[in-house]
């Protein structure tokens, strides 16, 4: 099981690294398809990563991939944006308790997690949108050659059964 995930890691990152366009275009599809597992999209990720870079004019191959690289980690990404929000938008677990026989009071409460929910996400894509772009510009236009031998020649990965 193991392998057969090293493996489809492997595809992916030679299938990023051998794309012919320029450093900017892949970084930017890159790092757009990333930000797309912060937002719920309900299955829809990588699908609306490769539009979402479409409609920025990246490239959308890039952006698919980014969007596929990530994608094991959005209860991570999720739980993420609400406690970055509760940061900055506090959440009263207490009244949260005692609203749940009210239904008003329960549509308020709801209400005010949202709020730090969709304030945590904006916080988080612009953060780590920041750092991904970065991080892939600066991989793919400096060491692309360089690591795409590292992949290609000395990470042997065995075929699964």
């Amino acid at each position: 099981m193991i392998n057969k995930q090293l493996r489809k890691i492997k595809y992916l990152l030679i299938r990023l690294f051998r794309i012919k366009s320029n450093a900017h275009s892949i970084a930017v599809g890159f790092t757009v398809g990333s930000l797309m597992n912060f937002v719920p999209s309900f299955g829809l990720g990588p699908l609306l990563s490769a539009a979402s870079a479409k409609l920025v004019r990246a490239n959308t191959l890039a952006g698919f991939i980014g969007g596929l690289s990530f994608l094991w980690l959005f209860p991570l990404f999720f739980y993420l944006n609400v406690i970055i929000g509760e940061l900055f938008i506090p959440i009263d677990v207490f009244e949260l308790e005692e609203s749940l026989g009210d239904t008003e009071e329960a549509i308020e409460a709801s209400f005010q997690v949202g709020k730090a929910f969709l304030f945590g996400m904006v916080i988080n894509l612009v953060v780590f949108g920041l750092v991904i772009y970065l991080l892939s510009y600066m991989m793919i236009r400096k060491y692309r050659s360089e690591v795409l031998q590292l992949i290609c020649q000395k990470w042997e990965v065995s075929k699964p059964r």
